[in-house]
């Protein structure tokens, strides 16, 4: 009998372990891979199935992007190649001066200069200020603000280089070590060496415009400012002088974040490969791998596949806009040591 309790007992305990490792599941380290390892690129392949505004075959788009770096492992070129129609074979280049990332975008075919952008760093080497250029020459700049390493403010102004300043934010709420929330402001415009007596008109879409007739103030607040919608605002001061700016729409607006809170942030992360490609660098510092983010308009849901190393190697993108139209970015991720 005592023989017969000892192998039940064995094989008890045999049976706990097989089915403690089949249950548990696997959470990847918070250093997944070497520091040796960077990003050497990414193919990105998107697919869309659009039914709104008419239904249209499903289409798919190439992409490929290729990183380079100096000696000190910064990003100084991406050469993107694909077969979207609407963007163009180009060479975007990062040079570092003191504080400052000058990025320039160059169309390989050609060889001419595109599109200029500057990039401010504080002394904890977090972007703080970028300059990108806007719509008719305008200027778009935006303040990112931080608590911590995270996110907490973006503050975005266009202006015209002439007489019209339009401005408004966003503040972001984050809750242990990852966002949470981002809720944005109302939209103000500014209006300097003009008369008063100002007459505005402003649009976003067909059904969303307005008037303003004989404005007192060298300021406005468009208080049912639609941030998702980009605003063409034109204005007449008493002396007939003219004058108009273009303010851009958010690309997100009223978001809110999840993530998979047991694995944690890496290569590979959605937010950290957009930040990446436009930047050089990571502006969104998150504690681990987001799995969606949500919006009035459209809705993200992100999952990730991974390499024995606990590297991803496979980021998945399924996106649906307020029509239900949808859009999957499948990001098939390479690597190299240095």
């Amino acid at each position: 009998m005592k023989k017969n309790n000892l192998l039940y007992i064995a094989v008890l305990f045999i049976l706990m372990a097989v089915m403690g490792t089949s249950c548990k599941k696997r959470v990847h380290s918070f250093a997944p891979t070497p520091n040796n390892v960077r990003m050497l690129g990414y193919n990105r392949i998107t697919t869309i199935d659009m039914s709104v505004p008419v239904p249209l075959a499903i289409s798919k788009i190439t992409e490929s992007f290729r990183f380079y770096y100096d000696e000190n492992n910064r990003v100084v070129q991406i050469i993107y190649t694909g077969n979207d129609s609407e963007e163009i074979h180009k060479r975007i280049d990062f040079s570092y001066r003191n504080d400052t990332i000058f990025k320039t975008i160059t169309d390989i075919l050609l060889k001419s200069v595109v599109e200029r952008d500057t990039f401010i760093k504080n002394s904890d080497g977090f972007i703080v200020t970028t300059f990108t250029p806007g719509v008719n020459n305008a200027t778009v700049k935006h303040n990112f603000e931080y608590l911590g390493k995270l996110m907490s403010r973006d503050i975005m102004t266009a202006a015209n280089n002439r007489n019209v300043t339009m401005s408004s934010s966003v503040i972001y709420t984050s809750v242990d070590g990852d966002l949470l929330k981002q809720y944005p402001s109302k939209l103000d415009a500014n209006f300097n060496d003009l008369v008063q007596g100002l007459d505005l008109d402003w649009i976003q879409t067909p059904k969303s415009y307005g008037h303003v007739e004989d404005l007192m103030s060298f300021s406005h607040t468009f208080s049912t400012y639609d941030p998702n919608q980009p605003m063409q605002l034109w204005v007449d001061d008493t002396l007939q002088y003219k004058d108009s700016l273009v303010y851009p729409a958010w690309e997100w607006s009223n978001q809110s974040y999840h993530f998979w809170t047991e694995n944690a942030n890496r290569i590979g992360d959605y937010m950290q490969l957009e930040s990446f490609t436009k930047y050089g660098q990571n502006i969104y510092m998150n504690k681990h791998l987001v799995e969606s983010i949500s919006s009035p308009d459209k809705n993200a849901y992100i999952t990730y596949e991974y390499d024995s190393d606990s590297k991803i190697k496979q980021t998945t993108v399924d996106l649906r806009d307020k029509y239900l139209n949808k859009y999957t970015y499948t990001y098939d991720i390479q690597y190299e040591t240095y």
